[in-house]
């Protein structure tokens, strides 16, 4: 009896170290791979899982790698170097039909190795025009380094469809990629900015019970009336739009304008008159902003 207990203490005991090590967690060369592996098969959660992301913005990042053009391929982990709580993973993969290698920099975590966020890529983004950029649905500033994991980007500068001149970059494992923009206006940009203006003008010329401020009219209603009760407004020429050269301002010109002016005479009756400009025009600054193209009125 005594020998049959002990063989199942015995039995119990090694039981219990296959479970310990069925359990224990992924040294850092697993994790490596693991990471390669989601980058490779365009899985941005399963990558960022074995990142040390709470320091990171994951939404931007996903948000981004949605519109990775292309993924790294034949990744391999070719060494792995374990010092204490940290470990080096020497990798080997292909970007873009290109050859790459690098090193990943792993840490022990209470919940297991995972990868360092130096092992995403930097992209800083330099713009003539605007202060943002687009990658996959993520809108991004300027003049600073974002966090990317690693792929194949396109860069469109923003206001998407407002401006053109995208860039693609490689962003590799931990590397520091540049992305300079030289943005032009889209064949749609005038029609859009049109849209604001008459947006703008429809506003300034419906009716009203003194002459709208900011909007480029001018009615010298006070050569025939003592007070004014009311302003209507007839458009018969829209004013035309067109941007500076140097895309900082914006003139709409060439309006035709005709206004009706209702109060009292300076004899107490009451009286209308109706006053034309051939003239009517809207100037302001142009700014792009983020992803929208802004007017404002000067």
């Amino acid at each position: 009896m005594i020998a049959v207990i002990a063989a199942g203490v015995v039995l119990l005991a090694v039981a219990g170290a296959v479970l310990w090590l069925l359990q224990r967690p992924p040294g850092p060369q697993a994790v490596a791979e693991a990471y390669l592996g989601a980058l490779a098969g365009g899985d941005a959660d399963a990558a960022l899982d074995r990142v040390a992301s709470d320091s990171l913005d994951t939404s931007m990042i996903e948000a981004a790698f949605a519109g990775a053009t292309a993924t790294i391929a034949d990744a391999t982990v070719t060494d792995v170097i374990e010092d204490g709580e940290t470990a080096t993973a020497s990798i080997a993969y292909t970007l873009d039909s290109v050859s790459g290698s690098g090193e990943l920099m792993l840490q022990q975590t209470p919940t297991g190795w995972k990868v360092s966020p130096d092992g995403l890529g930097t992209l800083t983004i330099t713009s003539t025009l605007g202060d943002a950029a687009a990658i996959g649905t993520g809108v991004f500033a300027v003049d600073e380094p974002v966090m990317l994991l690693p792929a194949l980007y396109d860069v469109l500068p923003a206001p998407v469809g407002i401006l053109t001149g995208a860039a693609t970059v490689a962003v590799a494992p931990g590397s520091a990629a540049t992305a300079a923009l030289q943005p032009a206006l889209s064949g749609t940009a005038l029609e859009a900015a049109s849209t604001q203006v008459q947006t703008y003008l429809d506003a300034c010329t419906a009716p009203a019970a003194v002459v709208p401020e900011d909007c480029g009219i001018r009615v010298p209603w006070a050569a025939d009336l003592a007070t004014l009760s009311s302003v209507a407004f007839r458009v018969e020429t829209a004013p035309t739009l067109a941007f500076a050269e140097d895309l900082s301002s914006f003139a709409a010109t060439g309006g035709v304008l005709v206004a009706t002016a209702s109060g009292t005479t300076r004899d107490g009756s009451a009286g209308t008159f109706t006053y034309r400009t051939d003239d009517w025009s809207l100037r302001g600054g142009v700014a792009f902003t983020g992803n929208q193209l802004v007017l404002s009125v000067d």
